[in-house]
């Protein structure tokens, strides 16, 4: 047992000496944002009122987690349409920021939970669609908390594709090798976590007129689905 323990640990010890080696020499990716991403995301739609909400009052980030996470961009902006409502979340790490395993758990299964809501169903990377408009899978989920639900569409991309996963307990000391199993040698990626919760679920969305224009946004930092 002693003996597998310690091969492990020269394997571990081996591939971070070889990923630091392999990015002394290669840089990383170029980032694809060059705006803010409050300029990006529409700040007005004829009907609807819109209001940008201060990032520690949702439930991902509180002074502490944003600290943590790092994030070089993020936007909180919270879309209103008769009784109709629409929060709109977007966090941004550059190439090479943080750990793909860090930002994936940046999602309303650690963070809406940890605030109190209760997640009453949950669905992975299901077909997210306006139009003919064919965005990257989404992860989905219905939260409730104090008598209200929300439907949530979210997204971790990395690299631009969309990450499908279920959350399995914590980080543990093979996560660079699963890593790198999922995303390749070149862990520098340029990544988002993009959360849409509402009241009303996605099929009575894409039937308001505006709801497009939110989703324009979203196309223009790389959410539409990406060409096998």
């Amino acid at each position: 047992m002693k003996k597998i323990i310690l091969l492990l640990g020269i394997a571990i010890l081996l591939t971070a000496l070889g990923l630091r080696a392999y990015f002394a020499f290669v840089p990383p990716p170029e980032t694809t944002l060059h705006e803010a991403l409050a300029e990006i995301m529409p700040s007005e739609i004829p009907g609807w009122k819109i209001k940008d909400m201060d990032m520690a009052e949702s439930p991902e980030s509180s002074v502490r987690i944003s600290n943590f996470l790092k994030f070089d961009d993020a936007i909180f902006r919270l879309f209103e349409k008769g009784d109709i409502f629409v929060g709109l979340y977007i966090a941004y790490w550059s190439p090479g920021k943080t750990s793909y395993r860090w930002a994936g758990t940046h999602t309303p299964d650690t963070c809406w939970v940890q605030s109190g809501w209760t997640c009453t169903r949950r669905e992975y990377s299901i077909p997210f669609q306006h139009e003919k408009v064919i965005f990257e899978p989404a992860e989905f989920g219905i939260y409730e908390k104090n008598g209200r639900a929300q439907n949530v569409y979210f997204w971790h991309l990395v690299g631009g594709r969309a990450f499908s996963f279920k959350q399995q307990g914590g980080h543990n000391i093979f996560g660079a090798l699963l890593d790198i199993k999922h995303h390749g040698l070149d862990l520098r990626q340029e990544q988002f976590f993009i959360r849409l919760s509402s009241n009303k679920s996605l099929e009575e969305l894409n039937k308001i007129p505006g709801f497009g224009t939110i989703l324009d946004g979203l196309s223009a930092i790389g959410l539409v689905a990406k060409a096998d």
